[in-house]
């Protein structure tokens, strides 16, 4: 055992190696969101306005101006509160300081104020101060209502309710297959907010009632769930009633004016005295420190003098001391140059500031017709509770009956949460896979019942999840289940790495293990797997390459995969992932002409593994070729070639070849609009002895007749070796759509079915549907037949099928 673990261990190292240091996990025991940046685009949002003091006084120079007249803001907070001069706003006349405090001050608690008027008078992290008084100082630019408003800024605290809608359907069938002919739904849709946060309540309830009489056992299921768009969805529409995020990033500014205005007013303000070299503002914007100095002190370098020693030159009236005095006078102006040379930044930093500015301009419009992307400002500009800030980073939280793209269903909580390219996905429940008519048919270590909980951290494109489940025999309506108490635990890495133009590979890595117990020894089934993670390493691993790619300039698009499971490999949390399998395949996809033609080529290999003493196993093998060609914007053509196989102890079971052609096409026949929809296809069908050859015919047909639309379909299946049972069938349905007054629509139907030696009918279909009252919608629906030829294998085909369904609008 230990060599075996050896020799799986160093070729895992290996695989690490050839990877590099990132690797990541198979079939994921918990589903965890794409992690994506949710930072802001690049734009002058992540430059500080208090280290730029052009952009910083095109600002205050905007909201001076927009503040107006100083007697328009009598009696407002006193701004002796906010030190304006310690935080670099000087410039502010009172009226903008006084609107400015107020925009501060706003929704803040006393000790909110305090804090803040903490952080200011101490200024330990000024780094913090900065940022925070930059947010500030953009935000109350940006405001559309100079004056703001104590709690505005805020979303609805009030609890609010919005019912969506009631609705109950009953329907009734004839079809002596069914346990039940008449089956009811009900469904329950609510949206409830508190603190400004949407919870999403779907309730429905499903029941029947069996054909001897008693009752089937009612089905309920309920669900709590974020509502992350709707949410979103009321912090934008908060955001933007209240400010111009245009404005928050400053696209409105005209930057390369505003420094130039800056520059000229600053080397205006120097002392220039006695001074002959000056320069002007576009100079100190876009000349190096070298140019600056060539263009001020020529072909001489700057001088150091003390105090008394210019003092002394300035008195004396000395040739030499006065060119020495005046040479003194243009090292000083050189030097105040510097200075502001260096808060406006370097050439290259000029360049990119502006380059940047342009870039903005660019592409802040469509960054903002997200609203994804404007809420995430909600956190900087508007008043929210820690909770609130929270809820814009949370992808997705259910509670309830819940279930994921695993497969998984439970009753329970989970959830996921993404900030700053870092996630984590937690899950907690009970999930239960064995019914009624499970029982007889699982082992006594097979799927069954599993208390579960789950965590999964992720950043960037790395993420590792852990699993633990715990199961026990289960009594479900008088029936035990033969399982055993165990402990599972699964672990998983997963990345995905960049292959640069080759594309990227996602890798998956899984282990899981088991510990069992008897019902009688509680003890034993404690013990917890995760101390058993490393035993039998291969048998209970799950391994997943795969890399996807495409060439841009060919069109095509492309996708190589092997996974790979050990037969002991378990996952609760993917309860259809399989166990025992080795898969492989690719998958490509290639364009012509703008899309106008498309062939796409996919294989699909599995072999799973039947014992675990020999080598016997199962292989199926899938491969596909789709052709697709547009002639028209109405006429479209298609041929798609389908081969799957399933082999077994080296006897094919099973054969399934196809070839089928498909037409779309639209327009007009004697103005008419018409649609049409076909197919035919010869389709190979082999199981065990038996061996078919099918024909497969399918048209559907719209035509807008009048005030409605007339429809018509035809489907014909037909084996030419007549060896298929029941797969000899002609249906064909003729109706047409119209409307009744102005609030009732309706459908009839003509039909015609013939199951050869099974069936044959004839029948109509009536549908009606009505809003009543505005907020009433009722819709009935009956299909009845009469058999003209009837069999003892007629299992599936009723005579009479009814619905009633009825909804209740809220809003």
């Amino acid at each position: 055992m230990c060599k075996m673990l050896k020799k799986a261990l160093s070729v895992v190292c290996c695989l690490l190696v050839m990877l590099g240091h990132r690797a990541f996990a198979g079939e994921p025991c918990l589903s965890l969101l794409p992690v994506s940046p949710d930072t802001l685009p690049a734009n002058l949002g992540d430059r500080a306005l208090l280290s730029q003091p052009a952009l910083k006084q095109a600002v205050i120079s905007a909201v001076n101006q927009r503040a107006g007249p100083d007697s328009m803001h009598t009696g407002i907070t006193a701004p002796d509160s906010i030190p304006f001069n310690k935080l670099g706003l000087s410039g502010m006349n009172t009226s903008a300081k006084s609107a400015f405090t107020q925009y501060l001050e706003s929704g803040k608690s006393a000790v909110g104020m305090a804090r803040m008027k903490t952080m200011f008078n101490d200024m330990k992290d000024s780094t913090k101060t900065a940022s925070y008084i930059d947010n500030k100082l953009r935000g109350f630019y940006a405001l559309r209502n100079n004056n703001p408003i104590s709690g505005r800024f805020s979303l609805p605290g009030k609890p609010q309710n919005q019912l969506k809608g009631i609705s109950w359907t009953t329907a009734y069938i004839d079809t002596t297959a069914m346990m039940s002919g008449w089956w009811n739904e009900g469904v329950v849709q609510d949206v409830v907010k508190l603190g400004g946060i949407p919870i999403q309540i779907n309730y429905s309830t499903l029941s029947g009632y069996n054909y001897a009489g008693p009752s089937l056992n009612d089905a309920h299921f309920i669900q709590f769930s974020f509502d992350r768009e709707a949410y979103l969805s009321d912090v934008n529409k908060q955001l933007t009633q209240n400010y111009d995020l245009k404005k928050y990033f400053l696209e409105d500014l005209d930057i390369k004016s505003s420094m130039k205005s800056y520059a000229s007013s600053s080397l205006n303000s120097l002392e220039q005295e006695g001074v002959k070299n000056k320069i002007n503002g576009d100079q100190l914007m876009y000349y190096d420190t070298a140019q600056l100095r060539q263009s001020i002190m020529g072909n001489t370098f700057p001088v150091t003098l003390s105090p008394d020693a210019v003092k002394l030159l300035a008195a004396s009236k000395d040739s030499n001391d006065q060119d020495l005095y005046k040479r003194y006078q243009q090292s000083e102006y050189y030097r105040k140059v510097l200075a502001l040379k260096g808060q406006m930044g370097d050439v290259r930093e000029m360049n990119q500031l502006l380059g940047t500015q342009k870039q903005v301009d660019g592409n802040i419009e469509s960054w903002m017709q997200k609203d994804e992307n404007t809420s995430k400002m909600g956190g900087k500009l508007l008043q929210m509770s820690f909770l609130q800030k929270m809820m814009m980073n949370m992808q997705s939280l259910k509670a309830g009956n819940v279930g994921d793209s695993n497969g998984l269903f439970m009753s329970g909580i989970a959830g996921s949460f993404l900030k700053d390219n870092k996630a984590i996905s937690l899950l907690a429940g009970n999930s239960s896979e064995l019914g009624v008519q499970d029982v007889g048919m699982q082992s006594a270590t097979g799927k069954t019942a599993y208390s579960m909980q789950g965590v999964s951290l992720g950043k960037g494109g790395t993420s590792f999840s852990a699993l633990n489940a715990n199961s026990k025999a289960q009594t479900n309506n008088g029936f035990n289940t033969a399982a055993i108490s165990r402990n599972v635990f699964v672990g998983s890495v997963a990345e995905q790495v960049s292959l640069g133009s080759l594309g990227t590979l996602d890798v998956t890595l899984s282990k899981s293990s088991s510990t069992y117990g008897t019902s009688s020894d509680a003890a034993g089934v404690s013990k917890s797997a995760a101390g058993a993670l490393l035993d039998d390493l291969w048998a209970t691993a799950s391994v997943g390459l795969a890399l996807n790619g495409s060439v841009k300039e060919w069109g095509m698009t492309h996708k190589v995969y092997v996974n790979y499971s050990g037969l002991g490999y378990v996952n609760p949390g993917a309860p259809f992932a399989s166990r025992g399998t080795m898969q492989y395949g690719f998958y490509v996809k290639r364009a012509w002409k703008k899309n106008k033609a498309t062939v796409s080529v996919r294989t699909d290999i599995r072999d799973l593994a039947t014992s675990a003493l020999t080598s016997a196993k199962r292989t199926s093998m899938t491969y596909a070729v789709d052709g697709r060609y547009r002639f028209t914007k109405k006429v479209t053509v298609g041929v798609n070639l389908l081969q799957s196989s399933l082999r077994e102890d080296k006897t094919t079971a099973y054969m399934n070849r196809k070839i089928t052609f498909t037409s779309q096409a639209n327009g007009k026949i004697d103005g008419h609009v018409f649609s049409n929809s076909s197919t035919l296809g010869i389709q190979q069908l082999n199981y065990l002895p038996v061996k078919t050859l099918f024909l497969n015919i399918g048209s559907a047909q719209t035509v807008v007749a009048g005030p409605g639309m007339a429809i018509a379909s035809v489907n014909y299946s037909r084996d030419l070796k007549n060896a298929a049972v029941y797969n000899n069938i002609l249906n064909t349905e003729g109706g047409y759509q119209y409307t009744l007054g102005k609030k009732v629509s309706c459908s009839s139907t003509l039909i015609y079915m013939n199951s050869v030696d099974v069936v044959e009918q004839i029948g109509v279909r009536q549908q009606a549907a009505a809003q009543l009252y505005k907020r009433w919608n009722v819709s009935l629906s009956a299909d009845v037949r009469k058999n003209l030829f009837n069999s003892a294998a007629n299992y599936y085909y009723g005579k009479f099928n009814t619905a009633m369904a009825v909804q209740y609008l809220i809003k």
